[in-house]
């Protein structure tokens, strides 16, 4: 059983969401994001930690948070309540109610992976917890369907929101905090019905508090400074897993400075795949295809016979790292290792396309893929799944 707990929190200002909540952080790389603070300096981006997060970038941070509460960007704290959230990108909505979970339920199985964390990353975020000391991004956390839950934000969805704003990055914004009672009981006993909890986006955040709460125990009572509650909570936000889309994240090995078609194509070949010439940048459209990008060359390559066992052996992503990375990655220069990194699709394709890389496009794993994968234990490839629409920052203010 999940436990939705009330949140203590400062909510953005309905007259500065537009300018303070950020764009989605993965739709923007790093070098964009940098650009994005520096023009809009009350953008939440300003407080989020991005590249190198050295004790320069987390004072910057925390500065950040302190600026945009003194400017009025977001209001009184204010406790005891829970958020419903309605977001619209595109064609598709998302509604999500937001609160505080023990990471408990996130060490316990209660609410699974979909993939594995980068323990530098996990570390990186910690730090961010202890010196800036809020949570504004939440964990996303799938959930079959549920009329009731349903049920329930549509009564409050009746309501005025506090804020109904167009986003400046094409999305549309509602927020209602929920502050009755009766409200926020029966909200919480319809989240505690729900099984089948999965991470959808936010690993890293979660494995975060982990990190911190472990590290805090091994501290003399007392000492942390931080509510020993708080210090085990996850911002969850709860979203009904047939809201999303999933779209796929593509893959650059870089470092391949002047490699060829030629020489990736002979590559290839001793494993048995066959590039094919395309007429320009396209994205693949069905599963067991995949295409690349040399020196602006764009070619198609079949792997459906490649595929193992599903639920994971099976997608492209994992044939990919298989049969066609760890190949292409011995064309390196040197000894070191050539970095495969992970390029979300809103990025596009021209993201792929760079004169010391090899890109690969991928079609993306189904929803399904992630469930099925979920529920017999395992997790995707590392960067397989988009999924949109993406939650914001800056939307609230938690102290942590």
């Amino acid at each position: 059983m999940l436990e939705l707990r009330p949140i203590a929190a400062r909510l953005v200002t309905p007259e500065h969401a537009a300018t303070v909540v950020s764009p989605a952080y993965d739709a923007l790389d790093e070098q964009a994001r940098a650009a994005r603070a520096t023009s809009q300096p009350d953008s939440f981006l300003t407080a989020l930690p991005s590249g190198a997060v050295d004790p320069k970038t987390l004072e910057r941070n925390r500065r950040a948070v302190h600026r945009l509460l003194r400017a009025g960007r977001f209001g009184e704290l204010r406790t005891g309540l829970l958020v419903v959230l309605e977001l619209r990108d595109d064609d598709r909505a998302l509604t999500a109610v937001i609160g505080d979970v023990d990471v408990a339920a996130y060490l316990d199985g209660r609410i699974r992976p979909h993939e594995h964390v980068r323990p530098g990353r996990v570390e990186e975020l910690a730090r961010y917890l202890d010196e800036v000391r809020i949570a504004s991004s939440p964990v996303c956390v799938l959930h079959p369907r549920s009329a009731t839950l349903d049920q329930l934000t549509r009564e409050v969805r009746r309501r005025a929101p506090l804020v109904d704003t167009a986003l400046p990055d094409g999305g549309e914004l509602r927020v209602w905090p929920v502050t009755d009672p009766a409200t926020i009981a029966g909200l919480a006993e319809a989240v505690a019905s729900l099984t089948a909890l999965t991470i959808a986006d936010g690993h890293h955040r979660a494995a975060a508090v982990a990190s911190r709460v472990g590290a805090a125990a091994s501290r003399p009572p007392a000492t942390t400074g931080v509510d020993a509650a708080r210090e085990r909570s996850v911002l969850t936000a709860l979203v009904a897993s047939d809201e999303l889309a999933v779209l796929p994240f593509h893959r650059r090995l870089d470092g391949l400075t002047d490699v060829t078609a030629d020489e990736v194509a002979a590559v290839l070949a001793e494993r048995g795949l066959r590039l094919t010439s395309l007429d320009g940048p396209s994205a693949p459209q069905r599963s067991g295809t995949v295409h690349l990008v040399v020196a602006g060359s764009w070619w198609r390559v079949d792997i459906g016979d490649r595929r193992g066992p599903p639920p994971v052996e099976s997608l492209d992503a994992a044939v990919a790292d298989r049969e066609l990375i760890a190949p292409i990655a011995t064309l390196a220069p040197g000894p070191g290792t050539v970095p495969a990194v992970p390029v979300p699709a809103p990025l596009g394709l021209a993201a792929l396309d760079r004169a010391d890389a090899v890109g690969i496009a991928l079609v993306p794993a189904t929803m399904q893929d992630l469930l099925s994968t979920t529920a017999e234990g395992r997790v995707l490839p590392h960067k397989s799944t988009y999924l949109l629409p993406k939650l914001r920052s800056g939307i609230l203010v938690v102290p942590r």
